[in-house]
């Protein structure tokens, strides 16, 4: 199975909380308040296991999805449970819809908040492989985790890279996931990298 040192773990960390720390930036500038968002932990998984892993077992998920290509190729997408996702966007839009489903104003919404954070998670990312990527435009999707992230079993070299999310604003406080989808010679690429961003730390 895939996995980083500690070493390699701490670093990848706070190569993502950089991109979230101007994700949340960017989310503040756009509701005229605080947010607050932080990655706290990431795991890696085989394709196999991410059944019995995945975030919110069978309930329904929404999820913004992005693919973006350069030195490698990984899908990038960002989950809250429905009820969760609702609550972010009315409370980012003002809204108050008596409906219990996502409008479609409110799913382009959704897209544009998933677009701000998965690019500013990528941006470090192509810093420390000094290259670009480029991001297709942001999919929403909603259904079971297994849906959402489009799980086919039978692709047993994918490593799927997930990540808590906390996203707090004003009295919220609201955890959500990121998955970076991932062949497996993708992310020992991925794994290079890091050593090489840590050396150049260490000079």
């Amino acid at each position: 199975m895939f996995a980083l040192n500690e070493l390699q773990q701490d670093a990848l960390l706070e190569i993502f909380n950089i991109g979230v720390g101007k994700a949340a930036a960017a989310l503040s500038k756009m509701t005229s308040e605080e947010v607050l968002l932080s990655v706290p932990t990431i795991e890696f998984l085989e394709w196999q296991e991410a059944r019995q892993h995945l975030p919110c077992g069978g309930k329904i998920i929404c999820g913004i999805s992005q693919r973006f290509e350069g030195p490698f190729t990984t899908e990038a997408v960002l989950m809250f449970p429905e009820d969760k996702s609702l609550e972010i966007i009315r409370h980012i839009l003002q809204g108050d819809s008596l409906f219990d489903q996502l409008t479609e104003m409110e799913q382009e919404g959704l897209c544009e908040i998933g677009n701000i954070v998965l690019n500013a998670c990528m941006a470090p990312i192509a810093d420390i492989f000094s290259a670009e990527f480029h991001a297709t435009m942001p999919e929403f999707r909603i259904g079971t985790s297994e849906h959402v992230l489009r799980i086919d079993m039978a692709q047993s070299n994918r490593v799927i890279m997930l990540m808590l999310v906390k996203l707090q604003m004003e009295k919220r406080e609201i955890e959500g996931y990121l998955a970076f989808l991932s062949v497996l010679p993708d992310m020992q690429r991925l794994s290079v990298n890091i050593d090489r961003f840590i050396s150049e730390l260490q000079k």
